[in-house]
């Protein structure tokens, strides 16, 4: 199980950058409605379906789904297949700065 986990790793573009809190972040809103899994504190895993036209932060590779990501939509994280999420999804790039100047205009 350990090698699958190294394997879908391996190859990932900018998946690193997201955990070192780079300038950039990767976001992803979806254009179509689909399934994602949801993993509880003891590991069950629940199946639920991401509605069409959110957002979705990528977090990083899938602990528990071969060739996946961790995403977070409505503050929990949440895995999905990387074919999933880019072919049923617009790639959004958000720099920290644009970050900072929508939260200032909110506050």
């Amino acid at each position: 199980m350990m090698a699958w986990v190294a394997l879908s790793v391996y190859g990932v573009p900018d998946v690193s950058s997201e955990k070192k809190g780079g300038p950039a972040s990767r976001a992803y809103q979806t254009k179509t409605s689909f399934v994602a899994v949801h993993f509880d504190e003891a590991g069950k895993g629940r199946i639920v379906f991401l509605p069409g036209g959110s957002m979705l932060r990528v977090v990083g590779p899938s602990s528990y789904l071969f060739a996946g990501f961790e995403v977070i939509f409505d503050k929990r994280i949440h895995h999905v297949f990387e074919i999933d999420l880019i072919t049923r999804s617009n790639l959004i790039f958000e720099t920290v700065k644009a970050k900072r100047r929508a939260m200032a205009a909110c506050a």
